[in-house]
């Protein structure tokens, strides 16, 4: 099944309104996840919804869960589609595979993920900063990209 429209591979204000209405407010990890699956979309060239899967590894708490509603948004991987799976780790990485077999692992730096917590443990003032500083930020800032090797889980 193909979609009628490919999905944006880029930040865009009516993705961001989007994903805000989604997932109720504009917080760093959202935005996190968003950037995490434009991400995957342009580099595995993936259309989307059907035929990209995603597992996600992350400490499975708020605020870092929230990161899950940016992935679902921006790629169309869905709980209820069963094409996104989640699991307990301490750091936070996200596995792409496309239906045609491409594979893309994305782990959002440590460095990223400390600058975050210390923002976020100042109060809603710093997450809507963090949320701007995210959202200018580049992917080699943010994130480590790299493809797997085909026996790697």
């Amino acid at each position: 099944m193909k979609p009628e429209h490919p999905k944006p591979r880029s930040l865009s204000e009516e993705l961001l309104r989007g994903a805000k209405d989604f997932h109720g407010h504009r917080g760093p990890f959202l935005i996190l996840g968003l950037r995490i699956g434009l991400a995957a979309l342009r580099l595995l060239d993936a259309e989307g919804w059907f035929d990209l899967k995603c597992r996600v590894r992350l400490p499975l708490r708020v605020p870092e869960t929230c990161l899950l509603d940016g992935i679902q948004f921006s790629t169309g991987c869905t709980l209820g589609k069963r094409n996104i799976e989640v699991e307990e780790g301490e750091e936070i990485k996200a596995f792409f595979e496309k239906r045609d077999g491409g594979r893309l692992v994305i782990k959002v730096r440590p460095e990223a993920l400390i600058r975050i917590r210390e923002v976020l443990s100042r109060g809603m003032e710093g997450m809507m900063e963090e949320a701007e500083h995210l959202l200018k930020a580049s992917d080699e800032e943010l994130l480590e990209i790299f493809t797997p090797s085909p026996t790697s889980r």
